[in-house]
């Protein structure tokens, strides 16, 4: 039995918890909420990603934004603050690129090795380890991890040198910013042809049109259930503009992702930043001059 470290005990490390524990490891996770569901689960909370570290050789690590890599990495109870000699922590989070990297020069000054990695796919993916996971960086590393990786996925590629992965990542988020913003906005244009959606969504998710998300998430659209959150609209937002960031700094114009972008923005500022990014439609609908389902909610 191996201990694995695991911080960042939501959505995305939940199940990923689960899996190795029903696999027979011994999980030490941490994460800055209630860990009571982990525990249920089997796993030991740590007090501190530095006393996950130190009870673990690999870490992986799945949390919301850059300043908390950078709490958890360099912060005053990191990993970095420990001996890191003979640790790999694998880094999955959708994250800037020039954070992850001055995490893991963080990570190598005390010994150890941190690659770059990233998800692609909802929570239940993530359960079922149909979820795509991306890593780069120091090949033996990933080699080291590889047999723990395989445990929470069917699907593990190496993109290849220390960024890549994250790369790769933005490329796959730039089509589910696109495809999402296609679904609202084609909900829009039906409803103001007079087209019932919801019937319309049931004979268009086997069409040539059709997709993951457009199968998780137009009728949650068309319906306005966007409490059960799988991934905020914060969390794309965030990544639509590391997209357009990164579009800026290598001259690739964007128009698709760019007038996308604008309606996840509105979306923002209008209440549905905690919301599932599904309510990217009300932004939409409220363009097209069209009610909003569960308008309460923003």
């Amino acid at each position: 039995m191996t201990t694995i470290g695991l911080i960042g005990l939501g959505n995305m490390g939940k199940p990923m918890a689960e899996n190795l524990i029903d696999a027979g490891h011994e999980v030490l996770g941490f994460r800055r909420g209630d860990p009571s569901e982990f525990e249920a689960l089997g796993g030991q909370f740590a007090a501190s990603p530095r006393a996950v570290a130190e009870g673990s050789d690999i870490v992986l690590c799945c949390i919301p934004g850059d300043d908390a890599l950078s709490e958890v990495i360099s912060g005053p109870t990191g990993i970095a603050g420990g001996d890191c000699s003979g640790k790999v922590v694998v880094e999955l989070s959708t994250l800037s690129g020039d954070v992850k990297q001055r995490e893991a020069d963080a990570v190598t000054a005390r010994g150890g090795i941190m690659l770059d990695g990233a998800i692609s796919g909802l929570p239940p993916m993530l359960a079922a380890k149909k979820a795509i996971f991306l890593l780069s960086g120091d090949h033996s590393a990933f080699e080291k991890a590889k047999p723990i990786l395989e445990v929470v996925t069917d699907n593990l590629f190496f993109m290849g040198p220390f960024g890549a992965a994250m790369k790769a990542k933005l490329c796959a988020n730039m089509l589910v910013a696109a495809n999402l913003a296609a679904t609202a906005e084609m909900l829009s244009f039906a409803a103001k042809m007079g087209l019932d959606q919801l019937t319309l969504i049931e004979a268009l998710k086997a069409s040539a049109g059709t997709s993951l998300q457009f199968q998780a998430r137009a009728e949650r659209m068309a319906r306005g259930d966007w409490d059960r959150v799988l991934g905020s609209t914060a969390m794309l937002a965030k990544d639509v503009h590391l997209i357009e960031q990164m579009g800026a700094e290598i001259d690739c114009p964007m128009p698709v992702l760019s007038s996308a972008a604008r309606l996840y923005d509105r979306a923002m500022e209008t209440g549905y930043d905690k919301t599932d990014v599904a309510s990217v439609y009300a932004a939409f609908a409220e363009a097209a001059g069209l009610p909003v389902p569960n308008k309460t909610q923003g």
